[in-house]
């Protein structure tokens, strides 16, 4: 089956376009596959739901499952995003072939797409609600969607269009880990850097050991990062399902990869968000972040950014999913943040005003702590205090 209302050659240039690519090891491919309108016609809907012009009507609460969607090339995470009434739900299921089919996974609404991009121009998918970031089976391609409609007023549609961006981040390095873990000059594309905000020179601290992101094969920034100096360190989680079930250091290579193909191709972002990630093996992967020391990419991981770093960790820690930070990535959370509080001559355990957010935040604090959001999850939170504590302690033993 095929999806109405776009045409074979228009799914098939979507969903083979090449986003760009890292080292020649790694080519990640990705595109968006769009369903809209009248086009959201053929799939299978509960008494009540009609197909208009505008898209999906509910007369009441329903259920509407989607025509197998043929993406044209193979994918293994899909991230989705969807415009439509308050309190739709969604879940996904693919196939390799159209007739084999997994479960249906259910997908949390992480989001709002911002309304512009980075740069400041307008984002195309501005005021969409964004799912989490699916990790599949690699070489599926097909991919179906079950929707749960609210009932909606006469004249409003439940739901206008979905998308899914799909992505294939190609194969990790043979090598693997045998590569270089450190922070090489030149592993990003670096912009002219503005003077940093405190040009004072870097404090001392024993630096951990960190992927950088020529070994994970990151794509260079769509254009020239924006600097600041951190003086808060934010925790996250990556809240995308099937990520903490990654198994080697090549599944979590290929994860990020992943990662900033959604960040770059749905949130519009310059990069991906976070400055650093914590697969659940204890990798510490340099995410957006250059090799210098005196300043700090801004990122956009929590929606203010200037004056923090943020640091992610593989894993949904919050229900419906209910991960559990492992020892390792806990244990390399705070050898990181102690590295940073060491750089930057931050407090672990104490208060200050987080400049963009214009308020004191704990100057290690959860991305829930300065915008409307379940991040890092409870079951991450709740450790927040036992972390700052850790890192305090191990930031000492740094400074002798």
């Amino acid at each position: 089956m095929r999806c109405s209302g776009i045409g074979r050659a228009t799914i098939l240039a979507l969903a083979g376009g090449l986003l760009g690519t890292g080292p020649a090891r790694a080519e990640v491919r990705s595109g968006q596959l769009l369903r809209a309108g009248s086009g959201l016609a053929g799939g299978q809907a509960d008494v009540g739901v009609s197909v208009r012009a505008d898209g999906l009507h509910a007369a009441r609460a329903a259920t509407w499952v989607s025509a197998p969607l043929d993406a044209g090339a193979a994918f293994s995470a899909i991230g989705p995003h969807w415009r439509g009434a308050p309190g739709v739900g969604l879940e996904l299921a693919v196939s390799p072939d159209g007739l084999r089919w997994g479960g249906w996974i259910a997908v949390p609404r992480e989001g709002t797409v911002e309304e512009t991009r980075e740069d400041g121009e307008p984002n195309p998918w501005a005021g969409e609600s964004v799912g989490a970031l699916v990790f599949v089976s690699p070489g599926s391609r097909w991919v179906r969607c079950r929707l749960r409609l609210p009932a909606t007023a006469q004249g409003e549609a439940a739901l206008t269009s979905i998308a899914f961006q799909l992505i294939d981040p190609g194969a990790s390095s043979e090598a693997g880990p045998a590569g270089t873990a450190s922070l090489a000059a030149g592993s990003p594309h670096r912009a002219v850097a503005p003077p940093p905000e405190l040009p004072d020179p870097a404090a001392r601290a024993l630096r951990p050991k960190v992927w950088n992101r020529a070994a994970w094969g990151a794509r260079p920034p769509a254009y020239g990062y924006t600097y600041t100096r951190a003086g808060h360190v934010g925790i996250h989680h990556t809240a995308s399902v099937e990520d903490f079930e990654a198994r080697t250091w090549e599944q979590c290579a290929a994860r990020m990869r992943a990662i900033q193909a959604f960040h770059m191709g749905t949130n519009g972002w310059n990069d991906i968000g976070y400055a650093w990630a914590v697969c659940p093996h204890g990798d510490v992967f340099q995410a957006r972040e250059d090799d210098d020391d005196t300043t700090d990419v801004q990122g956009a991981h929590d929606g203010f950014n200037r004056g923090s770093t943020g640091i992610t960790l593989f894993g949904y820690f919050h229900p419906p999913v209910n991960h559990h930070p492992t020892e390792a990535q806990l244990s390399a959370l705070v050898d990181l943040v102690a590295w940073i509080a060491r750089l930057r001559e931050i407090d672990p355990l104490g208060r200050s005003s987080y400049e963009a957010f214009g308020a004191p935040v704990d100057n290690v604090y959860g991305h829930r702590e300065v915008k409307a959001t379940d991040c890092p999850g409870d079951h991450l939170f709740a450790l927040k205090d036992q972390i700052r504590r850790s890192a305090s302690e191990r930031s000492l033993l740094l400074a002798f």
